[in-house]
């Protein structure tokens, strides 16, 4: 009887640590390759050359002639002009902005114990101008240009991906049920896999603005929370989900602005989460930032993803803030995500490469991104959380980075942080040494 080589052993240890060997796994269903059924949908059935499929050894007759579709003209849309955000202090007089040309298009207050704004400059100014220009007007404020955040997901589609798989978490569901926060897109409630979960869906200030479309949104809940006996089961389908829309469609597609995201997250901190899953990146802001500092000093956890502007671009946030978790993804032989970003501040990697996750509307479908790898280190985290309630959110982290599963070069590494996330019930007491410290230093 044949004997496993060393290499399968150790492949199925490994994959019997990330779950992907337990019988908990859901498998996505096989898929029919669509890149060229799609070119003879109008037609009959195709051989395999695309010819008839007519028998017979006479000559082939021609092939009738491609008619091309009409072209259609596409018409570039403007980018909306710039904005500017801001935290006014409580009570300021906003006489002067006003009277020098500047129009508020959304507030709320309450946020880090000021008001935000999103305000319309005047004709003339640029955006450095007017924020220099905020500080003389109202003295106290934080202002910073309403910069745009997007989803980091890509939807796996006609062959481009390169593994049809999913990921199980082995040893769940839990009897623990932790309170999770997300922002996102829209959240489809009527999703089979969300149906009857503990789902509340707040609404974060659009304005005028279209709310976005509820694909990404209703993903990344399921992955979070979704039944275990729907065709996507949740990681925790026991734990309590708020999920906040905050984005909208704009010219360029599916985007939420600072604004939104800070009006968001203060929504998350007064609701006291426990994790908040940010499965989106864009600029550094110093608005979003100082609602993103308060979340951390309140002891939330904040978990995002690194983004997928490929492994040279700049560092995006908020996952590149200190304290905020940022999480890179890999596929299943545990290679990185090709359009992962890299950076000495990427804590943990996790699966994100062709994972069956629920569609907008009903079943689901395959997609990658760092978006998709967030979660399984947001389900972690808030497990290790529970187990000691009492414990600071610093030492759970702390205990996520001992018993991950090194990758790359030993240590933390800017490709994959400290390694692959593991599971709470799968920590190894072997895991790297001397991993506690370095984290506590580098979330300061």
């Amino acid at each position: 009887m044949p004997t496993d080589q060393p290499e399968d052993r150790g492949r199925r240890a490994l994959l019997k640590r990330l779950g992907l060997a337990s019988a908990m796994i859901y498998v996505a269903p096989s898929l029919t390759p669509v890149s060229t059924a799609r070119a003879s949908t109008s037609g009959g059935d195709s051989g395999p050359s695309g010819g008839s499929s007519g028998g017979g050894s006479g000559a082939s007759r021609p092939a009738p002639a491609r008619r091309e579709p009409p072209r259609r003209t596409v018409r570039a849309v403007p980018p909306p002009p710039p904005e500017v955000v801001a935290l006014v202090p409580s009570g300021l007089t906003r006489e002067a902005a006003l009277a020098a040309g500047y129009v508020v298009l959304s507030e709320r207050s309450g946020v880090v114990g000021t008001d935000l704004l999103r305000i319309a400059l005047p004709a003339g100014r640029t955006p450095a101008e007017a924020i220099a220009e905020l500080a003389q007007l109202l003295p106290g404020t934080t202002a910073d240009l309403n910069h745009l955040y997007t989803p980091d997901d890509f939807l796996c589609r006609d062959g481009l991906c390169d593994a049809h798989a999913t990921v199980g978490w082995s040893g769940w569901p839990s009897a623990l049920a932790p309170r999770l926060g997300m922002i996102d897109t829209g959240v489809n409630v009527d999703h089979d896999a969300l149906s009857g979960q503990k789902l509340t869906v707040l609404q974060a200030n659009l304005a005028e603005r279209n709310a976005a479309g509820r694909q990404h949104g209703t993903a990344i809940a399921a992955m979070l929370i979704g039944r275990l006996d729907s065709r996507v089961p949740g990681l925790l389908p026991y734990a309590e989900l708020i999920a906040v829309e905050a984005f909208h469609q704009g010219g360029t597609g599916e985007a939420a602005d600072a604004f939104a995201l800070a009006d968001a997250l203060q929504q998350l901190i007064d609701a006291r989460v426990q994790v908040v899953n940010l499965s989106f990146s864009g600029p550094e802001n110093a608005v979003f930032g100082r609602v993103v500092a308060e979340a951390l000093a309140q002891d939330i956890g904040l978990v995002a993803a690194v983004g997928n502007d490929g492994p040279g671009a700049p560092p995006a946030y908020p996952a590149a803030w200190p304290g905020v978790l940022a999480v890179t993804a890999v596929d299943s032989d545990l290679k990185t995500y090709r359009q992962a970003a890299r950076g000495t501040h990427v804590a943990f990697a996790a699966p994100g490469v062709n994972l069956w996750t629920a569609a907008s509307i009903s079943g689901g479908r395959l997609r990658s991104g760092t978006s998709y790898a967030a979660p399984f280190v947001t389900a972690a985290l808030a497990v290790e959380q529970l187990r000691v309630p009492a414990k600071p959110m610093a030492e759970a982290v702390a205990e996520l980075s001992r018993c991950a599963l090194d990758l790359g070069e030993p240590g933390r590494d800017p490709i994959f942080g400290y390694g692959i996330v593991s599971s709470p019930n799968q920590c190894l007491a072997d895991s790297a040494d001397g991993m506690v410290e370095e984290y506590r230093l580098s979330g300061e």
